[in-house]
């Protein structure tokens, strides 16, 4: 009975460690702001959808305050009742979130995300 536990002791350090699940956020759209599911989430895999609940459509730009331009992430323009998405990597800091469609910004559909 012990050679049994110490074989499946064993095999159970011996198995590859499970990647951790990306982290969620739902960014819900309407005239004109977006509502957070989640306002902060920890560095790593992440996946951000964009979930239209008003008239108009919409986009949604990732960009980490104090980066370069080039590091723009983006979810694409989303029809009214659509859900759209963006996977990737989030570092730690402070992300903007905003839609790109003239004038929706000024007209305050931004946000930011922590990444602690």
């Amino acid at each position: 009975m012990r050679r049994l536990a110490l074989v499946a002791l064993f095999f159970a350090l011996a198995a590859p460690a499970q990647a951790a699940a990306p982290q969620r956020v739902l960014v819900e759209a309407t005239e004109f702001r977006f509502t957070l599911s989640r306002t902060s989430v920890k560095p790593g895999s992440a996946i951000v959808q964009l979930a239209i609940r008003g008239e108009d459509p919409h986009d949604l730009k990732l960009r980490k305050v104090g980066a370069a331009r080039a590091s723009i992430a983006s979810v694409p323009e989303t029809l009214p009742g659509g859900v759209a998405e963006w996977r990737g990597k989030l570092t730690k800091g402070r992300w903007e979130l905003y839609c790109s469609i003239e004038g929706h910004k000024a007209a305050g559909m931004r946000t930011v995300l922590n990444v602690k």
